[in-house]
């Protein structure tokens, strides 16, 4: 009987081991590669790959994460890594499958609508009412609509070098691809009459770059020079600027409305700052502990943590314990640092190599910020606190 019992223990020990293991690879992720939260704050889509796939064919997992609950649901594991995206002001998302249908479904599991896209994705972004939606290939070709419906918007660029970064804000949207224009060139070109659609196989890249768009015509309102090498960027949620890093060590603000008026980004260097590029720098000094510390500025994705304070992440450690544990935090339309906010580096965040430029999201409205993990498949989760000007990292997920 003792015999009995003793086996009949190892038996479901071992069904105990082998479930925890199958639940475990099921839900074992790739590194993420996308990532969109959601405008309340509450949930998190993202789509996870290796880092060597074949970027004609990104196919991976796609996750759900309910921050509120810290839960995590594998969604797919066919699905299209670049694509994870919330509808702003919803709890709906949009994400690609790996046969180029398109899925628009809600956080409780509805689809409220699927249709097959002629291509495969890169990034899109759709507008709150739904009535505007943007979508590049992997030759960050633009299109609007879907379906019956799609108008090209850009056809004449065929940069690969990184997804391009798409934003929309009232009546603009932005690509940002990596450009390297000439050391003279303007700081805006807003003078544009080349064609952004160019039927011929001999493309011109004519609006590769930062590239500010009417969302209205189509048309491309100003070229933004300066960044050189991946660069990234995006429009301040009050619709005002234009915040762009670049690999040549460039962090650049326009002016909408005025886009000749370009300020360059304040930095500390190591922890000193670059005296002679700022003669008059105004801003917050740094803090003594921090001043052997090297701090994150924008070369590889930005965030805003309210609707007009934003940090700059750099490319992080490829190992935990490595990288930038301090960003540098801008007030949009000033080029000064208001201070200094702990991202951390264990777990190191996404943004270990330039091709992760999506893999970093934030909710301004819910001051709620989340990133990939360079290594691992899970998110780090952070909380901004603005009257303390303090970023708390509430949630390490795997």
């Amino acid at each position: 009987m003792a015999k009995k019992n003793k086996l009949l223990k190892i038996l479901i020990t071992a069904l105990l081991l082998t479930s925890v293991f199958i639940f475990y690879q099921y839900n074992r992720t790739d590194p993420v590669i996308s990532l969109s939260v959601s405008s309340d704050g509450r949930y998190v889509v993202s789509g996870h790959v290796g880092r060597n796939t074949d970027p004609s064919n990104p196919i991976g997992q796609l996750v759900l994460w309910d921050i509120e609950k810290k839960t995590k649901t594998v969604l797919s594991k066919n699905a299209n890594a670049f694509s994870a995206m919330f509808i702003p002001d919803s709890h709906e998302f949009m994400w690609q499958d790996d046969k180029d249908i398109i899925y628009m479904q809600n956080v409780d599991g509805q689809v409220i609508k699927s249709f097959q896209h002629p291509f495969t994705l890169q990034n899109h972004r759709m507008t709150a009412d739904k009535s505007f939606y943007l979508s590049a290939d992997m030759w960050n070709h633009l299109y609007k609509g879907y379906e019956n419906d799609i108008t090209p918007i850009y056809t004449d660029g065929a940069s690969i070098s990184k997804p391009v970064d798409l934003s929309i804000v009232g009546d603009y949207f932005l690509s940002v691809t990596a450009p390297c224009s000439d050391p003279d060139s303007p700081v805006a070109e807003t003078q544009l009459t080349a064609n952004p659609i160019n039927p011929s196989e001999y493309k011109k890249n004519s609006y590769d770059g930062v590239i500010l768009w009417n969302k209205n015509t189509l048309k491309p309102i100003a070229k933004l020079n300066g960044n050189c090498g991946a660069t990234n960027g995006l429009i301040s949620p009050n619709g005002k600027w234009v915040i762009t890093g670049g690999e040549n060590a460039t962090y650049y603000m326009w002016e909408i409305n005025n886009p000749n008026n370009r300020q360059a980004l304040s930095f500390p260097n190591n922890g000193i700052y670059d005296e002679e590029k700022f003669k008059n720098d105004k801003s917050v000094p740094i803090p003594e502990r921090l001043k052997k510390e090297p701090i994150s500025v924008g070369t590889v994705a930005y965030a805003f943590l309210t609707e007009d304070e934003f940090i700059g992440l750099g490319k992080s450690g490829m190992a935990n314990g490595k990288g930038f544990e301090f960003a540098a935090l801008y007030m949009a339309g000033s080029p000064w640092i208001k201070g200094y906010v702990e991202i951390g580096n264990d777990p190191s965040i996404s943004t270990n190599y330039y091709q992760r430029n999506l893999s970093v999201s934030s909710s301004p409205k819910a001051h709620i910020l989340v990133t990939g993990q360079a290594t691992d498949g899970g998110i780090n989760v952070y909380k901004y606190h603005p009257q303390k000007m303090k970023l708390e990292k509430i949630w390490v997920a795997d």
